[in-house]
C-alpha cells in the first residue's frame, strides 16, 4: 500500500502544481526513486509517458478556462506554462484538434484528460517467474552515453543500433568469451537521472566483467570502454524469455502494477538491469529492499 500511496502523492504533487514548476526532483523524493524509474514506471502503467500526461492534464484545464472564462488566451497559455500564444495554439490544436479561439467562440468537441488515481489490482492471469538473491557487488564494463532524461525513451534504442553497426557489440562479446558470470548476456542499464541530478542521466551497454567472489576472474576493462561498479544489494530477478521488445515490457508491467504493490519490498535508487541472452532467454534485474 505504502507504493500505491506514493504514486497517489505524485499525482497530486503534479496535480497542485499544474499551473507552477512541476520539479523532477521533487517527484523523485515523494516516490523515493530516481526521475527514470519513476518515468519508466509510470508509463508502465498508464500506458503514456509521464510528460504526455502532464501535457494533455494542462491542455484539459485550459480548454476549461477557455470555455468558462473572459481571461485573454495569451494570459491562460502563460498561466500553463507557454512562453507564447502561438506555440500554445500549436499545442492546443494538435491535441483537442480545434483552435483555441473556436473552443471560446463555437460549439465544438474537445478532448479531456481525467486524473490518474492509482489502485491495486490483483489478476493472477498470468504467472511470473522469479527469484530473490543476495548478490555480491559486481562490476560491468562497456559503453556509456549521456542524455537528456526527458529523452531516454527516444535515444536509447538509437544507442542499441549504432553499437551493433560500430563493432561495439563484437567486442563486448569477446569479453564474455572470457567471463561466465552473472547477470550474464549483453546488460543495458540506465545511470543516474537520481535525486538532485534529474535533469541528465547515462545509459550503459556492457557486459559483467567481474563478480566480487573466488569463483570469478577480473577481465579488465578494454581502451575506449568504461567500468561500472554496483554495490551489494537484493535483486528481485524475472524471467522475461520470449520476443523483444513485448516480452520485457510485460515484465516491468506486471512488475509495477502487481508485483512491487503486493510484494512487502521497495525499489532501491539503483538502475534496473535488463540481461540479453541467446535463443530468446532475458531476465530483468530490479534491486529491491524489504520496507
Amino acid at each position: 500500500m505504502d507504493w500505491i500511496k506514493q504514486l497517489n502523492n505524485v499525482i497530486d504533487y503534479i496535480e497542485d502544481n499544474l499551473t507552477g514548476d512541476i520539479n523532477s526532483d521533487e517527484i523523485a523524493k515523494i516516490a523515493r526513486c530516481s526521475i527514470y524509474n519513476f518515468q519508466r514506471m509510470f508509463s508502465y502503467i498508464a500506458d503514456k509517458p509521464l510528460s504526455e500526461y502532464i501535457r494533455t492534464r494542462k491542455l484539459t484545464l485550459a480548454a476549461f478556462d477557455i470555455i468558462n472564462s473572459r481571461d485573454r488566451i495569451l494570459d491562460i497559455a502563460l498561466k500553463y506554462g507557454y512562453e507564447s500564444q502561438d506555440s500554445f495554439t500549436r499545442a492546443f490544436k494538435n491535441y483537442h484538434g480545434v483552435l483555441p479561439s473556436s473552443a471560446r467562440n463555437q460549439t465544438v468537441r474537445l478532448k479531456s484528460c481525467p486524473k490518474i488515481s492509482f489502485q491495486i489490482t490483483i489478476k493472477g492471469a498470468d504467472n511470473m517467474n522469479y527469484q530473490i538473491e543476495q548478490r555480491p557487488a559486481f562490476k560491468i564494463a562497456g559503453i556509456r552515453k549521456n542524455m537528456a532524461t526527458a529523452e531516454a525513451f527516444q535515444i536509447i534504442p538509437q544507442i542499441w543500433d549504432t553499437a551493433w553497426e560500430d563493432g561495439t557489440m563484437n567486442r563486448l562479446m569477446e569479453l564474455l568469451r572470457k567471463n561466465d558470470c552473472r547477470p550474464a548476456g549483453f546488460l543495458g542499464l540506465a545511470i543516474g537521472g537520481q535525486w538532485g541530478n534529474s535533469e541528465d542521466m547515462d545509459y550503459c551497454i556492457g557486459v559483467t566483467n567481474y563478480v566480487d567472489t573466488l569463483s570469478c576472474n577480473y577481465v579488465p576493462v578494454p581502451e575506449g570502454m568504461e567500468e561500472i561498479e554496483i554495490p551489494s544489494v537484493t535483486w528481485a530477478v524475472f524471467n522475461a524469455d520470449g520476443k523483444l521488445p513485448d516480452a520485457v515490457q510485460k515484465i516491468y508491467k506486471q512488475f509495477y502494477t502487481e508485483w512491487l504493490p503486493n510484494s512487502g519490498y521497495e525499489l532501491e535508487d539503483l538502475p534496473a538491469i535488463e540481461s540479453y541472452m541467446q535463443d530468446n532467454r532475458q531476465e530483468v534485474w530490479i534491486a529491491v529492499k524489504q520496507k
